[in-house]
């Protein structure tokens, strides 16, 4: 008999534990559960089970342990109405934001959480309407120095104390004690927005300027957090204000960063702020359709951005021909 795909395994194993109120003892998940055959041993079952139930609960699925009164195994059991998928009613928008959010938790620990989400959404709203346009694929991402950033949201979740040694914009380093009010990321970069302790007053930390590993404390939050904490993040030294014609119905980007925008003969003309590493990336993603570039900074770049790209294609071709 061939053996089983590993997928069919994991599904008719939910299957069971889904169709019984009481539990399935694992004697009848071996005898009954079709994939277990493939296991030649008690030892090799019990190696197999075990990965199968770590597997789905990482993925989100209750699976419930089920003892007697002297705490002996009966078996396991999933509730429906526990993971039964709640009816939502979700507008374009919010699709676009899901999308967007999944995409960056699928580089980070909660991928497995974030993507069993995403496939229940696409299930009922079809995979292409989930999916982010491409303008804002990448917008929101996570960096290895962003590694801090789950246990930043569980302290703001749970309202609790964390501890961190951090280094200023000036270098200085030093201890930090905060409460966690809420992470946000700008421009392609996260901040966890707080309450200093130490200094007693609102401050705003970026991520990757903290060093080493973050301390979740027992303490719980003693300030009450503000209705609309304000936001103080320091602007990058290289800002700038630019002007570009982009044709029209395109450049999404450009166009939510644009304080004015007037419709010409020749196309759409935006005034644009941002760093001029956003400003690059944004105008690259809409650059078929990009009529012209005011600013010479970033002209400059957009120009030094596509050559290098074009670089690097061609390298690559290169090295496919001397291979042959």
């Amino acid at each position: 008999m061939p053996r089983r795909d590993k997928t069919e395994r994991l599904l008719n194993l939910v299957f069971a534990m889904m169709s019984t109120q009481r539990a399935i003892s694992r004697s009848d998940i071996r005898d009954s559960v079709a994939g277990y055959e493939d296991a030649n041993s008690p030892e090799a079952f019990e190696r197999m089970f075990e990965r199968d139930k770590d597997e789905l609960r990482s993925m989100g699925l209750p699976i419930e342990t089920v003892t007697d009164n002297m705490g002996e195994v009966l078996g396991y059991r999933i509730s429906t109405t526990e993971y039964e998928f709640v009816d939502l009613e979700l507008s374009p928008d919010d699709l676009i934001v899901l999308g967007v959010a999944a995409q960056v938790w699928d580089q980070a620990v909660l991928s497995a959480p974030a993507q069993t989400a995403l496939r229940k959404i696409e299930a009922k709203y079809g995979k292409s309407v989930v999916a982010p346009p491409a303008e804002l694929s990448g917008l929101v991402r996570l960096q290895a120095h962003d590694v801090s950033l789950p246990i930043l949201l569980r302290a703001a979740r749970e309202k609790r104390v964390v501890k961190f040694n951090y280094r200023s914009r000036d270098g200085v380093q030093s201890t930090r004690s905060i409460e966690p009010w809420a992470v946000i990321c700008r421009e392609g970069h996260w901040y966890c927005v707080g309450f200093d302790l130490i200094r007693n007053e609102q401050r705003t930390f970026k991520l990757p300027r903290i060093q080493g590993s973050v301390k979740l404390t027992a303490e719980m939050h003693t300030t009450p957090r503000p209705e609309n904490p304000s936001i103080q993040i320091p602007q990058p030294d290289n800002q700038i204000t630019a002007t570009i014609t982009v044709a029209p119905n395109s450049g999404a980007m450009l166009r939510r960063s644009a304080s004015k925008s007037e419709q010409t003969n020749d196309g759409d003309r935006l005034t644009v702020h941002g760093s001029l590493q956003d400003l690059t990336q944004w105008t690259l993603l809409a650059l078929a359709d990009v009529l012209r570039i005011e600013s010479p900074a970033l002209r400059t770049a957009v120009l030094a951005a596509s050559q290098q790209i074009l670089d690097e294609h061609l390298a690559v071709i290169k090295v496919g021909l001397a291979r042959g």
